[in-house]
């Protein structure tokens, strides 16, 4: 039996949290934990140590790139690969705001759920 992939994803949008965790879980392949409080996302991540952190760019209190710096930055999730997940920002702009996390990629919120696995499995593979 192949291994789960645990997954925490932060997004501020609370309908796409539970739609890309009831499409996830649906393949079987992943358990997701979702977060719609970007500012308790480092210690939820530091909790549950997941496999890969999906996190959305822009939010209201902490943004999606400088939690990704914080996990950067902290010797017990250095390693843990993120995923931005955004209807806003280009991979560009993402690049130009900095972040220091080297396992990352970043995926639109419109893309159809065979892209953001395909993504997951990109980065897991890393």
């Amino acid at each position: 039996m192949p291994k789960i992939i645990k997954i925490v994803l932060i997004d501020d949008d609370e309908d796409l949290c539970d739609l890309l965790k009831m499409q996830m879980e649906a393949t079987g392949r992943f358990q997701v934990t979702t977060s719609t409080q970007s500012e308790s996302a480092l210690a939820l991540i530091k909790t549950e140590l997941p496999d890969l952190a999906i996190l959305d760019i822009n939010m209201p209190e902490t943004h999606g790139v400088a939690v990704a710096s914080s996990l950067a930055q902290d010797p017990q999730t250095a390693a843990i690969p993120v995923l931005y997940l955004t209807g806003m920002v280009s991979p560009e702009e993402v690049d130009q705001i900095g972040g220091g996390h080297t396992l990352r990629t970043l995926i639109s919120k419109q893309s159809p759920i065979t892209e953001l696995i395909a993504a997951i499995d990109s980065l897991i593979r890393s």
